[in-house]
């Protein structure tokens, strides 16, 4: 019984120090969702005036946008027809297209009659800067398009015109 007293009492101070020593060099590193949020970036938006592709300026019609003024939370709302532009407090909206069932498929933009996703594109600038150019979707306002420190700006919807309305004009 003396003797298993001392190599009782050797094992424990050995597995002490190996305890200490195993937690002393475990490194602390960052789990994928504790790193700091980065803005993504926006693949909906357009880089040049050839990424309106054809069948978008082809569409006749108009979009509704939604402008929110965050100092006051007020909203305003401004109606623009395909190939117009419009003012508000400054800004200026562009539309260059528009979609019924806007897709991505390979980084391309099609319209898909299948797909119910109403879409517009966009030119918003002020004083001759260009703050955002691409798509706006009807159905995610949050997600994509020009959020200023300001100002917000969001598509309400899309009214296209039927055919027989344009034939002729």
């Amino acid at each position: 019984m003396s003797m298993i007293r001392p190599i009782f009492s050797v094992a424990v101070m050995l597995g002490v120090t190996l305890l200490i020593s195993g937690c002393e060099q475990e490194k602390a590193s960052q789990i994928e969702w504790q790193l700091p949020l980065e803005k993504p970036e926006d693949l909906h938006a357009g880089q040049n005036h050839e990424a309106v592709p054809e069948w978008a300026v082809s569409r006749n019609g108009h979009a509704e946008f939604i402008w929110l003024e965050k100092a006051t939370t007020r909203q305003h709302s401004t109606v623009v027809a395909l190939g117009g532009a419009a003012e508000l407090n400054g800004w200026d909206i562009r539309l260059l297209g528009l979609a019924s069932g806007l897709r991505v498929q390979n980084r391309a933009f099609l319209n898909d009659e299948n797909v119910h996703n109403p879409a517009a594109f966009v030119e918003v600038s002020r004083d001759g800067k260009g703050y955002y150019r691409g798509w706006l979707y009807e159905k995610f306002p949050e997600l994509f398009g020009m959020d200023d420190s300001g100002w917000k700006v969001w598509l309400k919807g899309i009214t296209f015109r039927p055919p027989s309305e344009t034939e002729g004009k």
